[in-house]
């Protein structure tokens, strides 16, 4: 992996990037269901979903996670949605970087990137590769094999209860607000978890999520981000 950045900087010369990004992420994942050797549908997919839920089907610390959420609230406010009717703010469909799991009160935490506008995504996944360079530089060597790959060094210290400290570190160095997106959700009432591969984490600041969003609801997270961001300034 190489800095999100400079990858944001190729990306954004794809022809229809947002609808590449939409079908990687959320048809591929969640509509279409792709998994295992479904998944390899380029020269440099992987499929460390497949290896990781040998070892576990909860998600891990410092993995992209995406989903249905489904509960009593978000099925009133679906039927709502599907007959015009005034929809309240949910996300149907976070995209999750996974921070805690706490399995005693069945829940896991971390940002909903989904609430942060696009470019504050970017500069989230710029800051997380600043701090852990040497593992995400060298990834590729263990997906490529099929090895785990997982950010051990990361899951260490959120275990030790480094999150705020290190969420503020990743604030500072690019003036961002990143602790806005987090959230906490009910493994009960999650449906269809899916691991977000590491290669298509290159995709996520160009996700429009308009499955999980009102546009009106979508525009006005955005603003309440940037109003307390300047807040802080």
């Amino acid at each position: 992996m190489q800095s999100p950045i400079l990858t944001y900087n190729q990306y954004r010369n794809i022809d229809d990037i947002e609808h590449v990004a939409y079908t990687r992420l959320f048809e591929n994942y969640l509509k279409y269901e792709l998994k295992g050797s479904q998944k390899l549908i380029e020269v440099e997919s992987t499929d460390q979903e497949s290896v990781l839920n040998k070892f576990r089907k909860v998600p891990f610390h410092g993995m992209v996670y995406t989903f249905l959420y489904i509960n009593q609230t978000n099925l009133n406010e679906l039927y709502n949605l599907k007959t015009g009717k005034t929809v309240n703010f949910h996300d149907f469909v976070p995209m999750l970087f996974c921070t805690s799991i706490n399995l005693d009160k069945r829940l896991i935490k971390g940002l909903n990137l989904n609430m942060l506008p696009p470019k504050e995504r970017l500069k989230f996944f710029e800051a997380y590769f600043q701090y852990y360079r040497k593992f995400l530089e060298n990834v590729e060597e263990l997906t490529e094999y099929n090895k785990p790959a997982v950010n051990i060094e990361y899951k260490i210290a959120a275990l030790s209860g480094k999150n705020p400290k290190l969420f503020e570190y990743f604030n500072r160095s690019q003036n961002a607000m990143f602790n806005y997106a987090y959230r906490s959700y009910s493994l009960k009432d999650i449906r269809k978890l899916r691991m977000i591969e590491y290669e298509e984490w290159n995709y996520i600041p160009f996700f429009n999520p308009i499955q999980s969003f009102k546009r009106i609801n979508l525009e006005l997270i955005y603003k309440t981000y940037w109003d307390n961001k300047n807040k802080t300034l």
